[in-house]
């Protein structure tokens, strides 16, 4: 067994010629081609999620918490600009009651139809006065994206509210929803581009 990129080959000695047949055809599909048609989206309740940004080292993770329904309370919230979230779901097993995204593994960027999980990492950073939840690129060409804000600082975790072009989705694979959280837009990503004066504070807070 050969693995060529995504795909597995089988290869014994008289199928070599069709193997490097393959092998030269392969690079004529683009990693966005293969996007593309392996992911679909499904819309979400947007009432059963909170996105925030949650302490961590010397920066902020974030975590995306969602509440499975008539299932013990996973957080509670008080305040308004910033906004504070208490994480309930620490002080109990939440195994059956909330699922808690908090890594790439768990949620990617998704816009205008693509799937950017491998091309762009979050991260939070402070900037003037409030948290800002950004898109980096692994390619530092690329615009970076901006996603949310908290709209103020305090201590513990603090809700992110999304700009108006965003939302959450979850990721269609198979034709099956999956626990994925997509943060997904419509948009090109040259209406989603942000300056460069809003740089990553550090490495704690960036997601791999």
């Amino acid at each position: 067994m050969i693995f060529h990129g995504f795909f597995a080959i089988s290869v014994s000695h008289d199928s070599l010629p069709t193997f490097y047949a393959v092998t030269a055809f392969y690079p004529l599909v683009s990693i966005s081609q293969v996007r593309a048609s392996s992911f679909g989206e499904q819309e979400v309740n947007r009432e059963r999620f909170v996105v925030m940004a949650s302490p961590y080292r010397h920066g902020h993770n974030l975590v995306i918490v969602e509440q499975i329904p008539g299932q013990k309370q996973c957080w509670s919230e008080t305040g308004t600009s910033p906004t504070v979230v208490e994480p309930l779901f620490l002080n109990f097993d939440f195994t059956n009651a909330c699922k808690r995204h908090s890594d790439s593994n768990n949620y990617s960027i998704r816009f205008n139809g693509q799937d950017y999980g491998m091309d762009y990492l979050t991260d939070i950073v402070e900037q003037d006065g409030e948290l800002h939840l950004i898109g980096v690129p692994r390619d530092n060409t690329k615009p970076q994206i901006h996603l949310g804000r908290t709209h103020g600082l305090s201590s513990g975790s603090l809700k992110i509210t999304l700009d108006p072009k965003w939302r959450l989705t979850k990721r269609i694979y198979g034709g099956n929803t999956t626990d994925h959280v997509y943060l997904s837009s419509n948009s090109e990503l040259s209406e989603q581009s942000v300056s460069r004066v809003v740089q990553p504070a550090n490495n704690y807070s960036r997601q791999q």
